[in-house]
């Protein structure tokens, strides 16, 4: 007999896997657009079926067994197989399009200039471009691949790493001159611009300088922005290196000191096992590693 007919239905799977994740009831629902009790029925319903505890209670939220988690995680991997199936099934020809998700700021200092050797090399390729600071959740936004910054420990994710990065102040030439910046504590005279999870307390320490951690001024989610700003001269701005290298060459900023710190973050292409499996997807991570191997992100520019 066909052990099919003894399965839960689907609904009871997608519901625990999103409970799961989110280790959250109201959030899971959120996401499937169901009420919060019927996430809770779902999931007790499974629990009756199956005869063991997926989730218990921890203070308010209601957190996922060992069982749960390890059900939830084959589910996951499952749901990923069918979703890779069905898109080859719809792209009729083994998959020619890919969505790819990128932070702005990475998007316009080096892969936008870039992407018309791609598109030269697969013009069968149907490339979609989303340059957001939102996370891709991969399941619900119909991104393929991400290129992030980060510790690269993405559970469930294939991560592939692009390149290591460098972070140093960076600023206009204007203001450099007119706040006569020459060494590091001179910093203490400008502006000094925020990037969010970017501190300025690990340079200051490379650089033997004692300031403090900047706490008023604008705060940015995205690089590209602050360094728009520090182009303008509102500012001095802590540049990755991969994104100001182009303007350190144009002369629009100058680093004016030597002292590199490594950037705790690295840049990644992230993306589900099942989604390395589509023939657009491959043929945009081999293009992208070649690149990156010809012309990597500068690790930044000599101090001017």
């Amino acid at each position: 007999m066909n052990p099919w007919h003894r399965l839960p239905p689907l609904r009871s799977f997608r519901v625990l896997e999103a409970a799961a994740r989110h280790q959250n009831y109201t959030r899971a629902a959120d996401e499937l657009h169901l009420t919060h009790s019927a996430v809770s029925h779902q999931i007790h319903a499974l629990e009756s079926t199956l005869g063991v505890r997926l989730f218990e209670r921890s203070g308010r939220q209601m957190r996922a067994t060992e069982t749960g988690r390890a059900l939830a995680q084959d589910v996951r991997a499952t749901l990923d197989a069918l979703a890779a199936a069905v898109d080859r099934v719809r792209a009729g020809d083994g998959g020619n399009a890919i969505t790819v998700s990128v932070l702005p700021s990475f998007a316009a200092a080096w892969l936008v200039g870039r992407l018309g050797g791609f598109l030269e090399r697969h013009p069968q390729i149907e490339l979609r471009l989303e340059s957001t600071t939102a996370l891709a959740d991969f399941r619900n936004d119909g991104v393929d691949v991400a290129i992030r910054y980060g510790s690269g420990n993405y559970e469930g994710l294939d991560c592939i790493k692009l390149f290591d990065d460098e972070i140093f102040p960076t600023m206009s030439p204007k203001l450099r001159r007119s706040a006569k910046i020459r060494t590091p504590a001179d910093l203490a005279r400008v502006p000094l611009l925020r990037i969010r999870n970017q501190p300025w307390a690990p340079w200051f320490a490379a650089a033997g300088v004692a300031l403090p951690e900047p706490r008023r001024g604008p705060v940015f989610n995205d690089s590209e922005l602050a360094l728009q700003t520090a182009i303008q001269g509102q500012g001095v701005v802590l540049a990755r290196g991969s994104l100001a290298s182009a303007k350190l060459r144009s002369g629009v900023l100058v680093a004016p000191f030597k002292q590199r710190i490594a950037s705790p973050q690295t840049c990644y292409l992230v993306y589900p096992p099942t989604h390395g499996k589509k023939p657009s997807v491959q043929l945009f991570q081999a293009w992208l590693l070649d690149e990156l191997r010809a012309t990597p992100p500068s690790q930044g520019g000599v101090a001017a």
